[in-house]
């Protein structure tokens, strides 16, 4: 693979990144930093209903669900950009088989060749 398109790959890896860290810092500092008596609006930090108890929890798990994949596409782009340092980036973690350029432009954090992905994919909803 060229030098050129590396580094510019490289590029957009760490404006993902940059961007999801920004991304979860503001999340941390809106949902996680939040007391009770902040998030409802309450006088107190006891609610008396439970469908504002349940409100509050079903956001505390939809921020969690997003948080979490966000933790793993972050942990994916920190692995290509470890690739790209130690110069094995755009090799198939599974076959060894060198990734298209076209998918590593569209998905530059994939460690997997198409094949592997879609034979992986299949394994996960046999089980």
């Amino acid at each position: 693979m060229r030098t050129r398109e590396i580094e510019r790959i490289k590029a957009k890896l760490i404006k993902m990144r940059d961007e999801i860290l920004s991304e979860m810092g503001r999340f941390e500092d809106n949902m996680l930093h939040q007391n009770r008596k902040e998030s409802t609006g309450e006088v107190s930090s006891f609610t008396t209903h439970p469908a504002d108890m349940g409100a509050e929890t079903a956001e505390y798990e939809k921020a969690y669900l997003l948080a979490s994949k966000e933790n793993k596409l972050l942990n994916l782009i920190n692995r290509a950009l470890e690739h790209i340092e130690k110069g094995d980036y755009g090799i198939c973690s599974e076959c060894g088989a060198i990734i298209p350029i076209e998918r590593l432009r569209a998905m530059p954090y994939s460690p997997y060749c198409v094949d592997c992905k879609e034979k992986l994919e299949n394994s996960d909803t046999a089980h």
